[in-house]
């Protein structure tokens, strides 16, 4: 039976979902594959805690119960504070799942956990697209000299393996990746549309049930999206900076914008497009006529057409949520569990 101790930096939706997936799975999982996945050490934003030994399933469920930022509260093995040398220090993981919050600005905390992860010699899985984003070419570099893994299948169509498969298409020369790359917008779309919301009722609705963030800005101003595009141009070796993206402001959309488009036969999405022939992006309003596949993209799915020279696919699928994402982190955690040589 072959042991791996993880992690796992970030304690929010994510994180919970994907230390109470584990939790409930980790048997079954040491079973198939001859793992034993161990979680040493958990850190939200104030607080830590750290088990050497590992915390058992009934410690990790108990973890997801605590409130938000309180994980400082729990018990003996807790502290307040986060000090991740002291993470590395005493529980020495040999995986590190990062999922703090996205900061373009600066890219952190997320940026330096993941070099001071692998500079410590720990495989790194993460969903936060921002340090991919700002700093892609030294993370994946770090990686590469230290012969060390680092996995963000989470980071693009969260609940679907997409990059996994536009990762696989070596012989490919893709030519344009589009599609509905948001699962907040969409949401917010569809509900104008079908229930002829105007754009803040429908941005509350989506709030009230958490599909939407109390601050919605890098949603509906384009940035997840654009940020998306960036991790898959660099993904397909077609780098683009996320400056050089061209946004437009979802919330510019009014209900009699949606009504002028349904008489014209036509839905309104927010599409997010690549075009890795000419280097140029953006996250563009669009009406599309009801017969195209991305009008029938509805709710919190996304879609995704990958035009290579080749052939052309095309994926629909979750693009987020807690227990999606959460398996696709997990998903990569047992790859790298499977095949590192940690």
């Amino acid at each position: 039976m072959k042991s791996i101790n993880v992690a796992v930096v970030g304690f929010g939706n994510v994180g919970r979902a994907f230390v109470k997936t584990l939790a409930l799975k980790r048997k079954t999982l040491s079973e198939k594959y001859g793992i034993n996945i161990n979680v040493v050490a958990i850190a939200d934003s104030k607080g830590m805690v750290i088990k050497p030994s590992g915390l058992d399933d009934y410690e990790m469920l108990k973890l997801c119960e605590v409130p938000k930022s309180g994980i400082h509260m729990f018990g003996s093995y807790a502290k307040q504070g986060v000090d991740i040398a002291e993470i590395y220090d005493k529980a020495a993981p040999n995986i590190h799942v990062e999922l703090t919050p996205a900061n373009y600005a600066t890219g952190e905390p997320g940026y330096t956990n993941i070099v001071f992860a692998l500079k410590r010699g720990a495989h790194v899985v993460t969903a936060n697209k921002a340090p991919l984003v700002l700093y892609y070419r030294e993370i994946v570099e770090e990686a590469r000299i230290r012969r060390l893994m680092i996995k963000f299948r989470a980071t693009v169509m969260g609940g679907t393996p997409f990059l996994e498969m536009l990762s696989s298409m070596k012989s490919h020369d893709i030519e344009k990746v589009e599609g509905i790359l948001n699962a907040t917008t969409n949401y917010i779309l569809t509900e104008m549309h079908e229930n002829l919301l105007d754009f803040e009722q429908a941005l509350r609705k989506a709030q009230a049930l958490g599909i939407a963030e109390a601050d919605p800005s890098l949603d509906i101003e384009g940035f997840d999206a654009a940020a998306k595009l960036v991790i898959i141009s660099y993904v397909i070796g077609k780098p683009i900076n996320i400056s050089s993206i061209y946004r437009e402001s979802v919330a510019q959309i009014s209900l009699k914008d949606v009504l002028d488009a349904v008489k014209q036969g036509h839905v309104i999405k927010y599409v997010a497009a690549l075009d890795a022939q000419k280097m140029v992006a953006s996250v563009k309003i669009e009406k599309v006529p009801r017969d195209n596949v991305f009008a029938q993209i509805n709710g919190t799915l996304n879609g995704v057409r990958i035009k290579s020279d080749a052939t052309e696919l095309f994926f629909i699928g979750r693009g987020g949520g807690r227990i999606e994402t959460a398996h696709t982190v997990l998903d990569d955690v047992i790859e790298v569990a499977l095949r590192g040589s940690a």
